[in-house]
């Protein structure tokens, strides 16, 4: 998980997605279209040319090789040159260049180019791009008056940035860039397009207001009057960025000075390319554990059954979470042993650990066995006796507190992960390595150990921007300076011997292009490190951090199997208890050019939250909306360590010492399995019913109602809105019900081991004493008693059972009290 930026990389990926359909199609049509993309569908020229660039890629997988031409037109002028010939293997790719030149007194013209019956457009206006420009930054609390948009301000000493750029600073920024404004454009209309600020803005020409938008993903597109202009001069763009939490600042390209008030054409149709997705069949049973696959963008058992895991993130081996059970004395062994037993006993189907990589690397890649490797293969050795899958993204970057400083991904920042040579060379061998080296405790390489079904490339990368070509547009996330220039020179020099292989001048019209190429080289890297250990489990790249519709595009044209997700309804300041989260629950949106990929969410949560138990249910209805197939809340604590919540503290979960929000989680795991995947619904207000689950704000309350079972998160009062079974086989739930009357608050777990038998589980009493985002070893958040509870099981012909406790050398019924028993926490058996 990332410290940084988490929120932002969210809103990157969702603000370019569009919402994945299901079809009706049981085998949806392999890829048979050539596809042309272009870099920018809309570009600004100062002079009388401006260069064009494209994508050509072969979707045809199975034809073979596609041989042709481009063809270009220029309405309202000429283009050169006027056709490239191609010759490309399937999923083969070729860069196309041309040179738009419009007819002198034209402020505009549309470039079409077409392959077959691919077509593409892209529209050309006079204007500046305002990402070749250095701009100036200041940071101000509370913001100052508008003098400060003034173009007689002296901003000489404000720091320099580029855009796009990104940054965690939650005061209010302001921003100026001083434009000259060809006087050849007067008359004609001006306006100012940004491709969205983060969060709100208010925007001037020297001095004057020219808009204002709330919204951290709404295209700005401000006109300009004639009359703030200053031809020929410098003129003063400001823009004062309002960021009230998480990542802010002017992120999303386009940022252009454009003529003309003709509709803006931002965006292509979804390409034919995006087949349809395959209907949804029967979800198969998760045990026992067995190899998974993906055929044609959806995630199989070997028989053909489609999966659905709902899991967990869980780690004791690295971080600070060994780091403080290290503290507390204890052997990690036996809690890891008890964690995974209770995990089984909320259902657990998947644990996803991003391996923190610096812990057991050298700085070529080789893993330098310790304590950390041994109680992974540990845990998953375990893992696998247990049949609980495990999702595996060896490489994290983060550091830690063991951290070597001679592992190969310390020394290199989190975009440089992408394109330095060294940096992919090492992270290749460490790839193989890890999966081919044998589990001590198992006896097994990690590429045949039988839980391990899933892999991720890396944990949450990073992009540098064309804004990184002449500045910095990149907010580190930890680099050192020296780390993040080496590897800013880095980028810059392959740009410069790209341009050069090419014949190309310098022009953020390219750029897109180059991304896509190093995005492709380095997905074909790590996938072939992978496959070259003998590792089959499918690989899944993140969409986190993308930052460029040639990203996206990219990872849907790579041979990955799947792309991942992640939920992070709220902020992470403050405590979230009492906000709804709802109204950001919606269904997920999945770009339709990942229709040929499988969906897997890599960490969710509702965090910052001691008391609010109804967001997880909503959370798995948002991520079956969007076909997900594999979700792990981010992340559960040990039991050992629960009590203070020293790991995380926007999060917490844990089977004892969260009660009510493990009761939500299990409710959930439920509703993961039960809801078939691509369901879509509305977004909720202040509840979301979507059978057989519902969840309430206003009640706070979590509830799954199904022939065999329910759960529910707090006591089961009037609210009522699903109907519940006569008599289910397994409940579960804190508080009372129409089934159960108990006063304990720990989760009570009841389930039928037969028609005459209850298995009945007791969990000790959780008092809430603190804030989870206060807990520290000397400020507990939780603590645990063992207090007696009178239980009574409300069930037609149950009224004469029995309870008889599970533990003791000569266990006998206990006493009935007023129609019930006075129980400790515990295991019992209930007879009738």
């Amino acid at each position: 998980m990332a410290p940084l930026n988490r929120r932002e990389f969210l809103k990157t990926m969702s603000a370019a997605a569009l919402t994945s359909a299901a079809a009706d199609a049981e085998d949806p049509p392999q890829r048979d279209k050539l596809e042309l993309r272009p870099a920018a569908t809309l570009i600004a020229m100062v002079g009388g040319s401006t260069p064009v660039a494209f994508v050509l890629y072969n979707g045809d997988h199975g034809a073979g090789r596609r041989t042709g031409s481009v063809k270009f037109t220029l309405e309202g002028g000429v283009i050169e040159p006027a056709s490239v010939t191609f010759d490309l293997p399937p999923a083969g790719w070729k860069l196309i260049f041309a040179q738009a030149i419009l007819r002198p007194g034209l402020m505009g013209g549309t470039v079409s180019a077409s392959a077959g019956s691919a077509l593409s457009h892209v529209t050309i206006r006079r204007g500046l791009d305002l990402t070749t420009l250095p701009w100036k930054r200041r940071f101000v609390h509370p913001s100052p008056d508008t003098r400060w948009a003034g173009p007689d301000l002296v901003d000489r000493e404000w720091e320099t940035i580029r855009v796009p750029a990104l940054w965690d600073n939650n005061d209010d920024a302001w921003l100026r860039a001083h434009v000259v404004i060809p006087s050849g454009w007067r008359g004609h209309p001006l306006r100012l397009v940004i491709g969205a600020v983060d969060d709100n803005d208010v925007t001037y020409l020297n001095g004057e207001e020219i808009g204002r938008t709330n919204g951290w993903d709404v295209l700005r597109d401000y006109p300009i009057p004639d009359r703030l202009v200053r031809w020929d001069l410098p003129n003063v763009i400001a823009i004062r960025v309002e960021n009230p939490s998480a990542g802010g600042g002017l992120y999303k390209t386009p940022i252009l000075l454009l003529t003309g008030d003709a509709p803006l054409v931002l965006s292509t149709p979804a390409p034919q390319s995006s087949s349809a997705r395959p209907a949804p069949g029967t979800v198969g049973a998760p045990h026992p554990l067995r190899a998974l696959h993906v055929d044609h963008g959806v995630l199989r058992y070997p028989e053909g059954a489609e999966v659905a895991l709902f899991g967990v993130n869980y780690y004791p081996q690295s971080w600070y979470q060994f780091e403080n059970l290290r503290r507390l004395g204890v052997d990690v062994k036996p809690v890891i042993r008890q964690d995974l037993d209770h995990l089984v006993e909320m259902s657990v189907d998947i644990i996803r650990i991003h391996v923190f990589d610096r812990e057991i690397t050298d700085g070529a890649g080789n893993i330098i066995p310790n304590i950390h490797l041994d109680l992974l293969d540990y845990l998953a050795a375990e893992c696998s006796k247990r049949g609980i899958y495990l999702y595996f993204t060896p490489i994290a970057w983060w550091g830690g507190p063991n951290e070597r400083p001679d592992s190969f991904s310390a020394q290199t920042s989190k975009p440089g992960m992408m394109f330095v040579p060294a940096a992919k060379a090492a992270a290749a061998r460490y790839l193989g390595q890890f999966l081919s080296r044998v589990n001590r405790y198992s006896g097994r390489a990690y590429r045949d150990e039988p839980c391990l079904c899933l892999l991720e490339a890396q944990n949450e990368p990073a992009y540098f921007q064309y804004s990184d070509m002449t500045g910095n547009g990149y907010a580190p996330q930890g680099e050192t300076p020296v780390i993040l220039a080496r590897d800013r020179g880095v980028l810059q020099s392959l740009w410069r011997e790209w341009l050069t292989s090419h014949k190309l001048t310098d022009s953020p019209v390219y750029f897109p292009l180059f991304r896509y190429e190093l995005m492709r080289s380095y997905v074909h890297e790590m996938i072939a490190a992978i496959r070259g250990a003998g590792a089959h489990q499918p690989i899944a790249i993140s969409t986190i951090g993308v930052n460029g519709e040639e990203l996206i595009q990219a990872i849907a044209d790579s041979e990955c199997d799947a792309v991942t997700y992640s939920e992070y309804p709220g902020g992470w300041a403050q405590v979230n208890d009492g906000i709804n989260q709802l109204p950001q629950i919606g269904p997920l949106k999945v770009d339709p050019r990942f229709s040929q990929k499988a969906r897997l969410a890599y960490e969710f949560d509702a965090p910052a939250t001691n008391v609010s138990c109804y967001a997880y249910p909503a959370i798995a209805a948002s991520f079956r909306a969007g076909e997900v197939q594999a979700a792990c809340q981010f992340q559960y604590d040990s039991a050992t360590t629960a009590r203070w919540n020293t790991d995380w503290n926007a999060h917490w979960l844990n089977w004892w010492y969260t009660p009510t929000k493990a009761a939500s989680y299990m409710a959930a795991r439920e509703a993961f399995h039960r809801i078939p995947r691509g369901k879509q619904y509305k977004t909720g207000a202040q509840e979301l019913i979507l059978s057989p689950m519902a969840v309430s704000f206003t009640h706070n309350q979590s509830l799954l109602a199904a022939p065999d079972m329910v759960i529910h998160a707090r006591t089961l009062g009037d609210w009522r809105p699903l109907s519940l079974p006569h008599e289910p086989a397994a409940i579960i739930g804190t508080g009372s019900s129409p089934f159960v009357s108990y006063g304990g608050t720990g989760i009570y777990k009841l389930k039928r081991m037969s028609p005459s038998r209850f298995h009945l589980t007791l969990n000790p009493d959780a008092r809430l004493v603190g804030n989870c985002l206060q807990g520290s070893f000397s400020s507990p958040v939780a603590e645990l008693e063992r207090n007696r509870q009178w239980f009574s099981l409300k069930l037609p012909g149950w009224e004469d059972a029995r309870c008889i406790p599970l533990t003791g050398e000569n266990p006998k019924p206990i006493n009935k009290v007023d129609g019930g028993w006075v129980l400790l926490p515990g295991e019992y058996e209930i007879r009738r």
